[in-house]
């Protein structure tokens, strides 16, 4: 649903067509958006031209294809413009990135980057006005420095035999274990792990209250070539991220019941060398109206077989309990229906928790969503199957193809052949009809983007991503920004 409770399939088309949609306990924006930039000389004067860029027409990659649209302009979509404010831009200097590039612990070298933008940021705190976004538009010679790429090439995955070396001699070390080689883990994290700048620059500014939009250079490039996403769709994209960054909303679904509150619960490993390997839970909170926030919670327990992690009760039932307490504060009621969005399998006093902490509410649904690989083929035809075929493999176990061949945009919109996500569990009120519709209605959600659609539910879409920025907030911040568009 877009401006005056038009409808529409397509993002793209709604948006053009009837503008975004407004809430009434939201503030409309009717005349700009502020930004800030950080960043380079080089990267800022780039970013200038894609924000002019941006504000008129770009056509698209192929005429006249659903797929390929152009992008209309900021102001013809959004009915407001993006406003560069000049005293919000703050220069990095070239010392200041070579001092960063000359440290040679990859892991050192990751963080200095993003005290370097996070120093920078802190500047915006004291000005007036603020911006309602700031840009980090990063150098390709930081991107290249804190990557995942390295000398010898792409990084690798550790083997799970490799994983368990590298634990021992973290462990031997902890308590002042020599060993009769040198043995320099940096070259092991070098294939190991990937970049957390991002992390660590979402985390801090989340801290100071300040949305960022992190771009790389390829980003504000101008022109198509078959490197990189074409110049149109790029512009939907960042546009609609920017507009819901401002807390404006860009569309909401049309099916919703009133009164859902929708929750997505996942895990995430703290950060290596802080508390070892624990996982924390984290709850991703959509309202029927589309209000995105997110909740820290308790320690998870990892079971000893499967490796997979759950909440005991305890920490079940206060994770809920903040759940409908913030939708409460958000919404000014408690919700007539929980659905519970989960990436791993429900334990029996983990469910036992979620049922507790929710016995005001009458209706109640408890999904278990995993993928496992299982893929079906078209009997006739080349492409893959319909976006929205749903299988049912057992009871309360159905196989749904959120990706797939769209009769609207009339291909499959993807390189690779789709897998289908997989509804393992379901407890509660709700016929298995209502559980996968829900789910397919929920991959319409994605902000971050004008994409037709996303794989996973929004709930769950992100949870990794989101998890690995808590993961980095500091440990004295014991109530993190809940507002989801500052974890996107």
């Amino acid at each position: 649903m877009f401006g005056d409770g038009k409808r529409y399939i397509d993002p793209k088309k709604g948006l053009e067509a009837f503008g975004p949609c407004l809430y009434e306990n939201r503030r409309a924006i009717t005349s700009s958006i502020k930004i800030g930039i950080v960043g380079t000389k080089t990267t800022i004067d780039s970013c200038r031209l894609w924000i002019q860029r941006c504000q008129g027409r770009i056509p698209p990659k192929e005429e006249n294809s659903t797929l390929f649209q152009a992008f209309p302009g900021f102001t013809k979509v959004f009915g407001c413009e993006l406003l560069l404010l000049n005293d919000c831009i703050e220069f990095v200097s070239a010392p200041e990135i070579q001092k960063v590039l000359d440290i040679s612990e990859y892991n050192q070298r990751v963080r200095e980057a993003a005290k370097l933008f996070t120093g920078k940021l802190r500047n915006f705190l004291g000005r007036d006005p603020r911006p309602h976004v700031v840009i980090c538009a990063l150098p390709q010679e930081i991107i290249n420095s804190c990557s995942r790429e390295s000398k010898g090439g792409f990084r690798r995955k550790l083997t799970r035999k490799e994983k368990a070396i590298v634990r021992t001699i973290r462990e031997y070390r902890s308590i002042g274990q020599k060993t009769l080689f040198p043995f320099n883990e940096e070259d092991l994290e070098r294939v190991s792990q990937t970049s957390n700048l991002r992390r660590l620059i979402k985390a801090e500014a989340m801290v100071m209250n300040i949305p960022t939009q992190l771009a790389k250079p390829r980003t504000f490039k101008t022109g198509n070539d078959s490197q990189s996403q074409d110049e149109a769709t790029r512009a939907w994209n960042f546009c609609v991220a920017i507009y819901y960054k401002a807390e404006g909303y860009p569309w909401k679904l049309t099916s919703m019941e009133s009164g859902t509150c929708y929750v997505g619960v996942s895990f995430y490993r703290d950060p290596p060398n802080s508390r070892g390997e624990l996982r924390s839970s984290v709850a991703q909170i959509f309202t029927y109206t589309g209000e995105g926030l997110v909740l820290k919670g308790s320690r998870a327990i990892v079971d000893k077989i499967t490796k997979s992690p759950h909440l005991a009760e305890e920490g079940a039932f206060k994770l809920i309990s903040d759940v409908l307490g913030e939708y409460k504060k958000q919404m000014h009621q408690l919700p007539r229906r929980l659905v519970v969005h989960k990436s791993s399998r429900f334990k029996p006093d983990e469910l036992q928790g979620f049922q507790m902490a929710s016995t005001e509410i009458p209706f109640r649904d408890f999904i278990t969503i995993e993928t496992r690989g299982i893929k079906f083929m078209r009997q006739k035809g080349v492409f893959p199957p319909l976006r929205g075929t749903t299988i049912q493999l057992g009871e309360n176990n159905y196989l749904l193809y959120t990706k797939g061949f769209s009769p609207y945009l009339d291909t499959y919109p993807g390189l690779r052949v789709p897998t289908p996500i997989e509804v393992v569990e379901h407890h509660g009120d709700s016929s298995m009809i209502t559980v996968c519709e829900e789910i397919f209605a929920l991959t319409k959600m994605n902000w971050n983007s004008a994409d037709f659609c996303i794989r996973k539910p929004i709930t769950l879409e992100y949870a990794n991503e989101v998890g690995k920025i808590l993961a980095y907030v500091p440990e004295e911040v014991e109530f993190p920004r809940p507002e989801y568009r500052f974890y996107m």
